[in-house]
């Protein structure tokens, strides 16, 4: 049976929850209404009934691993439906859980793009017709595996080994996985609510070159606030003032045209991710909106406390492993609490073409053009950053 799903309006999870009567304000979520938007680290309360959790033995047998959904569109299907937190239909997010020395059997997603990304440890990944090519994922580093390559993920380090999955998908696609005919066996239920299929072809011939620029180094990658001045002649002061202290965006669609327009590689509409890096309490972005997208937060390291209203009126608390996924149109941002250098990983999710603009109050925005005059305030425009948050969203 194919997962498919359909672009056509929004998920309802992208609609912002109103905010009881006897709640904050409108604009932020009540207390009851944060820890309701948070998937928490390991079980990530997904449904008993979800098929990763129903089929665990399979799952087992495939990936290797353990594999638990956090984040898909109620329509979704597929092994990371049934996820606690819904989402656009264009992505859905997942963790495998590899024990010391496992490897999965070989696979491919005839529709969606798989971003592997090594929360912890060292992952090998082979690729390829013939799983001829090989790479090597450490900490925060990932590859974007293109539709239709074989490949598997093997736990190459001491201890057992995080590896969250993002995978996205264009209009009408699938979230399957097909597998060698060789580990199938028939057809069974299990294979069915899982989305995995079993077949005998190699898959699309994988080129070692094009694959490698499909790779982010953690402890290579360039905050956009560089490339922006590079590109733009933004400063980097400027855009440091309206997001984290640095961004270090990953994957963007493809035609993108926005503040992370630089990003190291492309993919399908509707997803942008990237690494946000806050080294002190102080380092981070003022509250703001995104208008036609939701923004998720998976905490890679340190503590972080996340924050919805035009004043920060709620807040959480969430901790490494834990996801938070704010709706469209609700003001938001983060704070790092460890006392030392934290990060976080942004998936950012929305309808195709999406504009993703970003909206900060009218305060913030007096403020930004006192530091760096009216021509900065038309220059991120032009990037979709604006600073009319209580207009936008009916605040006033």
């Amino acid at each position: 049976m194919s997962s498919t799903h359909t672009l056509a309006a929004p998920s309802a999870a992208s609609n912002p929850p109103s905010a009881t009567s006897d709640g904050p304000r409108p604009g932020a979520l009540s207390p009851a209404q944060m820890e309701g938007i948070v998937a928490r680290a390991p079980s990530y309360a997904a449904s008993t009934d979800a098929p990763a959790a129903a089929h665990a033995d399979v799952v087992q047998g495939l990936w290797g691993g353990r594999l638990a959904p956090l984040m898909t569109a109620p329509e979704s299907q597929g092994r990371f439906s049934g996820a606690q937190l819904s989402c656009p239909p264009t992505a859905c997010t997942g963790m495998l859980f590899l024990p010391k020395s496992a490897r999965s059997r070989a696979w491919r997603n005839p529709d969606a793009i798989e971003n592997v990304f090594c929360f912890d440890g060292k992952v090998e990944v082979r690729h390829g017709a013939r799983l001829e090519h090989t790479l090597v994922l450490e900490r925060f580093d990932m590859v974007s595996i293109p539709a239709g390559v074989r490949h598997t993920v093997a736990n190459v380090g001491d201890d057992a080994v995080r590896v969250l999955m993002v995978l996205s998908v264009a209009a009408s696609g699938s979230y399957d996985a097909i597998f060698d005919a060789k580990d199938g066996g028939a057809a069974s239920a299990a294979h069915q609510a899982l989305g995995v299929r079993f077949d005998g072809e190699p898959g699309l011939e994988s080129d070692e070159d094009t694959v490698a620029k499909r790779v982010t180094r953690f402890d290579k990658l360039v905050p956009y606030k560089k490339d922006l001045k590079e590109s733009g002649g933004l400063p980097p002061e400027a855009t440091e003032a309206l997001t984290a202290g640095s961004v270090f965006t990953l994957i963007v669609p493809e035609g993108h045209v926005g503040r992370s327009r630089t990003a190291p590689m492309n993919g399908n509409q509707g997803l942008y991710m990237s690494i946000a890096e806050c080294r002190t309490g102080d380092d981070a972005p003022p509250a703001h909106a995104h208008s036609d997208t939701q923004e998720s937060f998976f905490i890679l390291d340190g503590s972080f406390e996340v924050y919805t209203g035009l004043d920060n009126e709620s807040a959480v608390a969430v901790k490494p492993g834990d996801l938070i996924a704010v709706p469209r149109q609700l003001m938001r941002t983060f704070r790092n609490t460890s006392g030392q250098p934290a990060r976080l990983l942004a998936i950012i999710q929305g309808p195709d073409r999406m504009k993703d603009s970003v909206s900060y109050s009218r305060r913030v925005g007096a403020d930004f053009e006192r530091r760096f005059g009216a021509e900065a305030i038309e220059a991120y425009r032009q990037i979709g950053m604006t600073f009319d948050a209580e207009r936008r969203l009916g605040l006033e």
